[in-house]
């Protein structure tokens, strides 16, 4: 046995423990005061709209990640983050980021604010910035709210399919319903309801060319993967309701 392999052997012994006291003091995303309003958001989420998860999101711990759902009300975004251990986000309509009472949280947890034009390149930019830091992107890929509680899927916007062959990283899926069915935000914050979120695996877009995110079948391909799995989660919570 060489020397230069006994030295190799004992830096690595050497460096081996504090490795594992760095992974230990990584804190997680939801921490301090964070974990005051993840208490108030619960709170309401469970007592008002009587929240039923099946599971929290299955988010890596670490890491990026895209998580899809349908988007039923004003308060999905609530829900949602209810029901994960992740900081998620969000993607907002300009108007609402910028409105005084919102902007304060907006910022607290790095929503992103779009312009509602549909070529807003500043916000795809911070959004794939995000990923590339390690954020969770949560995404309505449908566009807009369509306040039928859950019953009703419209067809997937082409913004998603792009961060996701763009970026790579993994896309879980969530299906949300039982809301309020309208989409005003007041009435929606206010309106008691039964509300329910599940939670899918993983979309596999593997075989789906990622060197070219913005061609047209690539994009039809992802949008019809992401409406299928949404689609199956809404087949699954009306089977178990039935």
């Amino acid at each position: 046995m060489s020397i230069g392999f006994l030295i190799v052997l004992a830096a690595g012994m050497l460096l081996l423990p504090a490795a594992f006291t760095h992974r230990a003091k990584v804190k997680p995303e939801i921490h301090g005061y964070l974990k005051v309003l993840e208490f108030i958001y619960w709170s309401y989420c469970v007592i008002w709209h009587q929240l039923r998860i099946d599971r929290r999101a299955p988010l890596p711990e670490h890491g990026p990640a895209i998580l899809i759902c349908n988007h039923t009300c004003g308060i999905d975004h609530v829900l949602l983050q209810a029901a994960s251990d992740r900081i998620l986000g969000f993607m907002v309509a300009r108007e609402y980021y910028d409105y005084p009472l919102l902007n304060p949280w907006c910022r607290l947890v790095n929503c992103i604010p779009v312009n509602r034009d549909g070529r807003d390149f500043t916000a795809t930019r911070t959004a794939l910035r995000a990923l590339k830091d390690g954020r969770v992107l949560p995404i309505f890929p449908e566009g807009h709210i369509v306040p039928e509680s859950g019953r009703r899927i419209d067809e997937i916007k082409p913004g998603t399919a792009y961060l996701a062959l763009h970026s790579g990283v993994p896309v879980i899926p969530a299906y949300l319903c039982g809301t309020p069915e309208t989409d005003d935000i007041v009435k929606s914050l206010i309106t008691p309801s039964h509300s329910r979120v599940v939670f899918g695996k993983p979309i596999d877009l593997s075989d789906i060319p990622a060197n070219r995110p913005t061609e047209k079948a690539a994009q039809a391909e992802v949008n019809a993967r992401f409406k299928s799995a949404l689609l199956a989660l809404q087949a699954q919570v009306l089977a178990i309701e039935e």
